[in-house]
């Protein structure tokens, strides 16, 4: 608002000062403004990072998978004819599996003005902007891996098939609350069906040990779970709710509330949080929309998962567009899961 006083009527600039902390009465007092920009957000990318990188060479990335046969009979009589007792291979037993390229990208535009202007903590607003829309196609990416629910699709814009379609069959995986498994397993079927009222279940320590063992018998050996930061909390908490183990103080007198390390009767489990399965994101599983918050618990080991790239992060310097200098982040890849029978999850918590 204008003030008046006996030399006329000032432009507002007295009550801008007032509003910026600086004593309106010294107008020569410069600001203090510090010269850098925090980012609260966070930029982890902890199932990416996990596991291992590969090259694509196809819009169709496949891979193949193999098994032993059962243990059984392998007796042979003295002097066995091969013709005879020994049985000829009658055709192979690999199974071909594939995931679809994706292609992510993000946009850059960053006007004449704002690039020339002296910005307090930033030097140039478009490499600013490069970096930092890197950073937000990387969590994207972990997005569409392991909270989209997403399928491998080669039609129209090309969908990769996120962990889920991978793992989702009740081979290496636990149902709770009224979520089953779906009618068909493996890259390319739907995730999971939902009947009843979708009702969903807390975490418990013998849905872990059932899934745990369920990899084993199928000769995998999972050394992870990983979970939303509410589940981390939850799965902290069964220690006491389902083991009746005590928090430990140490000789310092710091309690101990967190698990960093279950021990399994099949093997030791790294517990991951991970801030991207905590995010809401509604899914119709095939009986409604569900939102996957705190959906699910991973339990994998990082050896079985590759990022398989056919274009890597490039910026593609589009150059000037009017009074605007434009650019592009693309790049081209997909997930590769080496034998999904190695991992599981649980579907259904809350």
């Amino acid at each position: 608002m204008a003030t008046v006083s006996g030399r006329g009527v000032s432009t507002g600039r007295a009550q801008a000062d007032v509003t910026s902390g600086r004593n309106s009465a010294d107008v020569s007092q410069r600001e203090d403004l510090a010269n850098f920009i925090t980012m609260i957000t966070r930029e982890e990318t902890p199932f990416m990072s996990s596991i291992g990188k590969t090259k694509a060479t196809a819009i169709y990335h496949e891979w193949q998978t193999d098994e032993l046969a059962a243990p059984g009979n392998s007796r042979l009589t003295e002097g066995a004819d091969f013709g005879t007792d020994i049985s000829p291979i009658t055709g192979p037993h690999r199974t071909r599996l594939g995931n679809y390229t994706q292609i992510n990208g993000k946009a850059i535009a960053v006007s004449g003005t704002r690039r020339a202007v002296d910005q307090a903590g930033v030097a140039d607003e478009y490499a600013y902007q490069l970096k930092k829309r890197g950073t937000e196609l990387r969590r994207d990416v972990e997005f569409d891996l392991v909270q989209s629910y997403n399928v491998a699709s080669g039609s129209g814009t090309r969908t990769m098939g996120g962990v889920q379609s991978f793992i989702n069959d009740d081979a290496t995986c636990a149902y709770v609350g009224d979520f089953e498994a779906p009618a068909t397993a493996g890259a390319g079927s739907a995730t999971v069906t939902a009947n009843g009222a979708n009702a969903r279940s807390a975490l418990s320590l013998s849905d872990i040990d059932s899934v745990m063992q369920k990899i084993y018998e199928e000769g995998g050996k999972a050394s992870r779970i990983m979970v939303s930061p509410k589940l981390r909390r939850d799965f902290s908490d069964l220690m006491v709710t389902d083991s009746g183990v005590r928090r430990n103080i140490d000789t310092d007198g710091k309690l101990r509330q967190s698990v960093d390390v279950y021990m399994s009767d099949f093997g030791d489990l790294m517990v991951v949080p991970n801030y991207i399965m905590g995010l809401s994101n509604s899914v119709d599983f095939g009986a409604g929309a569900v939102d996957v918050a705190d959906f699910a618990a991973l339990i994998y080991d990082p050896q079985w998962f590759n990022v398989a790239t056919l274009r890597p992060l490039t910026e593609v310097d589009v150059g000037q567009k009017g009074d605007s200098t434009v650019g592009m982040m693309v790049e081209e890849t997909t997930l590769e899961v080496r034998n999904p029978k190695g991992c599981g999850a649980i579907y259904g918590l809350v």
